[in-house]
């Protein structure tokens, strides 16, 4: 048995508000359409909490994790749910947010997590998994068949289930860039039936490797201000509710999680940088092309006018993975939106059952294997700019994100 808490506490922040995750939507939110919050599951000493964001920078995961665990901050995970629906949550990256808003995230993540570590109690462990989910498609070669899990760590105490650590790497776009209501898309779905399953728990949702994984839209999709019809809410939560039932309808399998270790290793990722010349070339190009881009295009080409005006400094990234290991299972959290690949090379590696999380302890931009890189596209290319990032990953970055995740586990063993 493991002694496991969960809570959630909910971030606060009013309409209106500026949004993150679509670069092309320029409107703030004009309200709330499920209470966006920070929720935790504390394990053991260990606490992960999952935040109703599009993206965190490092600092304010780092501000997060030191208010939980004054003195051992290595042992607080802070994850973004990466919902594109969520409202401005970094200081430099995406949309922008004040240092009034990143407080207002600190202090509910914060408390969410030392109410988890307060609400500890001896629990068993129990894994469900499902394949055939049918929701995540590669948004970047819709002929290429994917099946990834979705996954569910079930937390009991005295017969009732106390908290429920859920991962599906899938974007959390269903809901497209005209929606200016704040939400966590599918992942509220998700949460609710399976908390209408078991009352007594709280669901923690914590998205996988989805860098290139979506409900099957390509990511240019998303210059758009022309609305699909079919990115709903009723959509979301048709995904949300299909997902959480897949996973539910599985029989469980007992976990031994009676040892706990949890090990961090520092990342150094270089970034390629365009030249100043190439940089001068675009901006040209942009500027011309603004003068009768449609809104959508217009909004986009003015954060590429912004970034390479700014043309920020830099050519290495440095953030960290870290591997939590529960007995026989093994919890990976990885920075950033690494592509779904990422994920499987580490759990064909690790011995035994093994989630991989995406958008930990800060989010950097996209992470494609390098065999993407001669496919170009907005997450090789573009997407770099509305990050505020000074180029794209240099190919190699996600294998090298591989190797340090595959040696974290193994000093965990």
């Amino acid at each position: 048995m493991i002694d496991v808490g969960a809570a959630v506490q909910p971030l606060g922040i009013p309409s209106p508000v500026p949004m993150s995750g679509f670069a092309a939507r320029v409107a703030p939110s004009v309200g709330e359409h499920d209470v966006l919050g920070a929720r935790a599951l504390a394990l053991g000493d260990a606490v992960i909490i999952a935040v109703d964001v599009c993206a965190l920078e490092e600092s304010t995961c780092r501000a997060i994790a030191e208010a939980v665990r004054p003195g051992q901050p290595d042992l607080v995970v802070v994850t973004a749910t990466h919902t594109h629906a969520g409202p401005c949550s970094a200081l430099h990256r995406l949309t922008p947010c004040t240092p009034t808003i990143e407080r207002m995230i600190v202090r509910a993540a914060a408390t969410a997590g030392l109410n988890a570590r307060a609400a500890r109690q001896p629990c068993m462990l129990a894994l469900h998994s499902a394949w055939g989910v049918g929701v995540a498609k590669n948004r970047r070669h819709p002929g290429r068949e994917i099946d990834p899990p979705v996954r569910m760590l079930r937390f009991s105490a005295g017969g009732s289930v106390v908290a429920a650590l859920v991962t599906y790497p899938c974007h959390p776009v269903v809901l497209d860039g005209t929606n200016l209501l704040l939400s966590s898309d599918y992942i509220n779905a998700v949460r609710r039936r399976i908390e209408l399953e078991h009352p007594e728990a709280v669901a923690v949702f914590t998205t996988g490797c989805a860098g290139d994984v979506n409900t099957g839209h390509r990511a240019e999709a998303s210059y758009s201000l022309e609305g699909a019809g079919t990115r709903t809410f009723a959509e979301a939560e048709r995904v949300g509710t299909h997902i959480a039932e897949t996973i539910l309808a599985t029989a469980p399998t007992p976990m031994d999680s009676d040892v706990l270790v949890l090990r961090t290793r520092s990342v150094m990722l270089e970034i390629d940088r365009p030249g100043d010349v190439q940089i001068e070339a675009d901006l040209a190009a942009w500027s011309v092309e603004r003068t009768t881009a449609e809104p959508g295009r217009a909004a986009l080409l003015d954060v590429w006018i912004r970034w390479a005006r700014d043309r920020p400094e830099g050519t290495v990234w440095q953030g960290r993975v870290t591997a939590l290991r529960l007995g026989e299972l093994t919890i990976v959290a990885l920075p950033g939106e690494p592509f779904l690949d990422v994920a499987e090379a580490i759990e064909e590696q690790v011995e035994g059952p093994c989630l991989v999380l995406g958008y930990a302890d800060g989010c950097p931009g996209y992470l494609p294997t390098a065999e993407e890189y001669q496919h170009g596209g907005y997450e090789v290319e573009d997407a770099h700019r509305y990050y505020g990032m000074p180029g794209p990953f240099a190919s190699g970055s996600a294998e090298s994100l591989v190797w340090e995740a595959v040696a974290a586990c193994r000093a965990a063993v």
